[in-house]
């Protein structure tokens, strides 16, 4: 909301919070039978666990050999939040290009059509991962694929009508405040369990962003002659995207 003009706050807020209640009602409805359910190499689940229908009070998740033991219910809602945020991450695309009428069709649309097949692919033991592809916390299947459909958008519907200015840094802050604490979440939390891995995710993410707020601080400090605080925030955000496979 801080990245827009004040004209445009409440829009890219309400994007957000449509994006938390539309894909979780999908997600019961069918979102997370389709991603997790049915056989290998497919790029679909089936329908099996529509409605969350055979997941009982005490029904176990089981990730494999070596994997953690958890409360099925558990991962379904943990599997929720990447499918609540990867929306929500393409809609600074559409600030001053779409209707929010058009937003909530694309909203259900791409992720029956886009994010439920990837996460299929790549965490339900579909066709990617049988070939070999691996992606430990959502590096293809939030961030690339989210960022696969923001250029696509552009690309399709133009220049925007007028180019909005950051109107309030602090907003800014505040968010990347906010990604930065949750990654650790999406990316260490990733692991399932608490090991080793789980700490190298969590010692990676940090570092990660770190260097990258560094990094972007100092090179636009030297070409734009002063610091800027949202080059630091920007930074961070994307080192914190890259660290994510």
């Amino acid at each position: 909301g801080g990245l827009v003009g004040r004209s445009n706050t409440l829009t890219i807020m309400i994007q957000s919070f449509a994006s938390m209640g539309i894909t979780t009602v999908m997600w019961w409805l069918c979102g997370y039978s389709l991603c997790f359910s049915g056989g290998h190499d497919g790029v679909f689940g089936n329908f099996h666990y529509a409605f969350l229908n055979h997941v009982g009070v005490n029904a176990i998740f089981e990730p494999g050999k070596g994997g953690a033991h958890i409360p099925l219910s558990v991962f379904i809602v943990y599997q929720m939040m990447f499918a609540i945020i990867t929306p929500a991450l393409i809609t600074g695309a559409f600030t001053n290009r779409v209707t929010f009428k058009a937003y909530l069709i694309f909203l259900v649309v791409w992720q029956l059509f886009v994010y439920y097949p990837f996460v299929h692919m790549l965490w339900g033991h579909g066709l990617l991962e049988v070939w070999g592809a691996r992606d430990f916390a959502g590096g293809i299947v939030v961030h690339a694929s989210a960022g696969f459909a923001a250029l696509a958008s552009v690309i399709y519907l133009g220049k925007r009508r007028f180019v909005d200015q950051p109107h309030n840094i602090p907003f800014i802050a505040l968010g990347t405040g906010l990604l930065w604490f949750g990654w650790y979440g999406f990316n260490a939390g990733s692991e399932l369990k608490v090991d080793h891995i789980t700490a190298l995710a969590f010692l990676n993410t940090d570092i990660a962003a770190s260097f990258a707020a560094v990094t972007w601080l100092f090179v636009e400090w030297w070409f734009a002659k002063k610091p800027h605080f949202v080059g630091l925030l920007t930074g961070a955000v994307a080192g914190l995207a890259t660290i994510t496979p």
